[in-house]
């Protein structure tokens, strides 16, 4: 999970670390995911995005280590065979309400 500690009109080290894990693929499997309204599987999630398809499990894995995603059983745990459900963390559309005024701010 992303700590939301901010300092100084900046991005606070864990927000940046976060965001470190987007490319623009995973910018969009991560506007996907938040489009299907809930927990997810990667067939599900696959099934939405089918240009993303070979390296999806990759994608989902680096957005769960940036705290964007949330996966039960975690990462940390035994998956072998075992459905994967993942999920929006709590914190990542705030995360990106605070890039936009960020990015306001240092445009006006």
């Amino acid at each position: 999970m992303v700590e939301m500690v901010s300092m100084r009109g900046e991005l606070s080290e864990a927000e940046a670390r976060a965001l470190s894990h987007l490319n623009p693929r995973r910018f969009e499997l991560l506007l996907r995911a938040a489009r299907l309204g809930g927990p997810f599987t990667a067939p599900q999630l696959r099934e939405a995005a089918p240009e993303h398809a070979s390296s999806l499990t990759r994608d989902l894995n680096a957005l769960e280590a940036g705290g964007l995603l949330l996966a039960s059983p975690s990462a940390a745990e035994p998956r072998q065979g075992r459905p994967v459900q993942f999920r929006l963390a709590p914190e990542t559309p705030a995360l990106f309400a605070r890039l936009s005024t960020l990015i306001s701010e240092a445009s006006s």
